[in-house]
């Protein structure tokens, strides 16, 4: 059965693609940040045994309507938030050599969707160093933080975390979240950052994940 030509019927064949291809453990679709909204966004473990590193990976999708060196620009531009790009195109007769040279002159990898809903790589994407404050922003819109001590990706919302308060987080085996002041005035003081009178509606939060709370801090705490 021929998938539907509309692109939002496309981005769960994506996703599931992102998944089986690449291993990510969060794929997300239309999420993103003021500036733009990715089709599809994905991310994955990429460090090995011995770090927490990882990659993450936005694919623009299109139905094969638009101008092909237009919807690689598109993809290109997620470079500033993204290590990797991907245009997929449900395009008939798949992807030219012309074409397969703009992408690769551009940075951009390349899917092609099948009529039958199948996805297959067609070029990869090279690694892209993105803009580090759009990069972390993005994760953390979608709800992952760094740990500031071993560099691991966790999950960082409601109940994951305790307020700056250790003995909490030992005993209750959960991460823990503060605020880093100094710098959150500083930018205040420049105009980089709006002035609150809460310390906690300041952006420059932090957290250390339960894994460093517990092997870092376990032993100071009485009956530990």
């Amino acid at each position: 059965m021929a998938i539907n030509s509309l692109e939002s019927t496309l981005y769960p064949i994506v996703s599931t693609w992102l998944r089986d291809k690449f291993k990510c453990f969060d794929v997300r679709t239309v999420q993103g940040l003021r500036y733009s909204r990715p089709d599809v966004f994905g991310v994955r473990d990429v460090g090995g045994n011995y770090s927490g590193e990882i990659e993450t990976i936005v694919v623009e999708v299109k139905r094969g309507k638009e101008p092909f060196a237009t919807a690689s620009g598109q993809a290109r531009g997620y470079s500033v938030m993204a290590n990797r790009v991907y245009l997929a195109d449900k395009r008939a007769g798949g992807f030219t050599d012309r074409e397969e040279q703009i992408a690769s002159r551009l940075g951009v990898g390349l899917i092609h969707i099948h009529e039958d809903g199948q996805c297959n790589e067609v070029l990869s994407s090279p690694y892209h160093t993105p803009i580090t404050g759009l990069w972390l922003e993005m994760l953390w819109k979608i709800g992952w933080g760094q740990c500031r001590i071993c560099g691991t990706f966790v999950k960082s919302v409601a109940g994951t975390e305790v307020g700056e308060s250790v003995v909490k987080a030992v005993a209750q085996r959960k991460g823990l979240r503060f605020w880093n002041e100094e710098l959150a005035d500083r930018k205040k003081e420049l105009g980089l950052a709006r002035p609150s009178e809460d310390r906690n509606d300041s952006y420059q939060r932090r957290i250390i994940c339960a894994d460093c709370v517990r092997a870092l801090f376990s032993e100071l705490i009485p009956g530990e």
